[in-house]
């Protein structure tokens, strides 16, 4: 998605009009618009305020801004930052799959937990009988993952092992392991 995608997205999953986005963010409503339809590119400093008065990290309305290689090399940059693994695996259905595993990256835990709620949630919402119902249901609980991933890492209450994560990611610089800051 692109950032003006994220923009409009984000914006109506908060129930705002252009106008009120505008007047949170101190542009005008034109300027909103110009973003999300992709004709105008904000600055660092829209963004941030962007951000700010749709309640999530600049890097929900930046970071899906990429196409498939460079979605590859940032995978390529965690996976060499926080001791990444390639697992093979046949899934229930006999498919072959693989699998990324971070064992340095704690705050994958997170995610996995969260997903495994979204997934159960999916489930709960397949057994809805009325297909208006299920459907309004599915709408609901992908949007609920998706305004956890938005707002991440505010969304936790384990504020915490973010601080653990940047200990070891400190640690990881002093000793010299820690390959984006190669000497």
């Amino acid at each position: 998605m692109t950032i003006g995608e994220n923009i409009r997205r984000i914006r109506k999953e908060r129930g705002l009009t252009l106008k009120q986005l505008g007047d949170a963010v101190g542009v005008s409503e034109a300027y909103i618009r110009a973003y999300e339809s992709g004709r105008r590119n904000p600055k660092q400093q829209s963004l941030e305020a962007l951000a700010t008065a749709l309640h999530v990290n600049v890097e929900a309305l930046t970071g899906a801004d990429f196409d498939g290689v460079k979605a590859m090399h940032r995978l390529f940059q965690i996976f060499r930052q926080y001791s990444g693994e390639i697992v093979e695996y046949t899934d229930d259905d006999g498919n072959e799959r693989i699998a990324v595993s971070f064992g340095s990256l704690l705050l994958m835990t997170s995610w996995a937990e969260q997903y495994k709620k979204y997934q159960q949630e999916i489930k709960e919402c397949e057994k809805i009988k009325d297909a208006r119902k299920k459907a309004d249901a599915l709408m609901q609980a992908e949007e609920k993952f998706n305004r956890w991933m938005d707002i991440y890492p505010e969304s936790e209450p384990w504020i915490q092992l973010l601080d653990a994560q940047k200990k070891h990611d400190q640690f990881m610089d002093t000793v010299g392991l820690n390959p984006k800051n190669p000497e």
